[in-house]
């Protein structure tokens, strides 16, 4: 018996993390920018986890505050929030706001 709620709690986890990985991945890939990070995090990220949460609350309520609702309901922010930040801290371009311009110590010579 306990094997097989194990194997139910992986295959629910897994499903899971597929769905929220691929909402998530879909935010970056239907985005004005899709490679500038910041900017997709900035302006979608918001709502996304509103929505999420919103989700999350309906569910808990619906199945009326049972245990097993409240701790799934839990974990699946928790993993959408990880896998923002996994997909932030893992970019593989560097952006930066501030752009060095300085005049060269020399003066042109022909």
């Amino acid at each position: 018996m306990a094997a097989l709620i194990i194997f139910a709690c992986l295959i629910a986890g897994g499903f899971t993390f597929i769905i929220l990985r691929l909402s998530v991945s879909c935010v970056f890939w239907f985005s004005k920018k899709p490679n500038d990070k910041p900017y997709v995090f900035k302006t979608h990220f918001p709502y996304y986890i509103i929505v999420l949460f919103g989700l999350c609350a309906a569910l808990i309520i619906a199945l009326d505050f049972a245990y097993f609702a409240i701790y799934y309901a839990i974990s699946t922010y928790l993993l959408a929030l990880i896998i923002w930040n996994f997909k932030l801290k893992h970019c593989k371009r560097k952006y930066t706001t501030i752009k060095n311009i300085t005049k060269p110590h020399h003066p042109e010579l022909p």
